[in-house]
């Protein structure tokens, strides 16, 4: 049996997200890919990080998302300590939004 390789893994992992080139496609592929479980998990994850990134307390994530604050604290660490990609997200939708709200108002002249 081969050993883990976990770099080798996330590579093969990333290239199969990075090859579906739309989000019909994408909504597909991750229809088969995971659980409806493993989808609301992942889900939680990105709306908890974007409530951390946005400001909100523990509290009132707890109060807005049903996980715990152990869960909450998690996200927070990863945020804190992890590679920047909630961070980079982040940025890339704000960057979106604002590409957005320009291009309106550039047509409304």
């Amino acid at each position: 049996m081969d050993k883990i390789n976990l770099n080798k893994d996330q590579k093969l992992v990333v290239d199969s997200f990075y090859k579906v080139r739309t989000k019909k496609g994408l909504n597909s592929f991750i229809e088969d890919l995971f659980s409806p479980e493993e989808t609301l998990d992942l889900a939680q994850r990105l709306k908890i990080a974007k409530l951390i990134l946005d400001g909100k307390t523990y509290e009132e994530i707890a109060a807005e998302i049903p996980v715990s604050t152990s869960t909450i604290s998690k996200i927070g660490q990863v945020i804190k300590f992890g590679k920047g990609g909630f961070i980079l997200l982040q940025n890339n939708t704000k960057a979106q939004k604002a590409k957005k709200q320009n291009g309106k108002e550039v047509s409304k002249i």
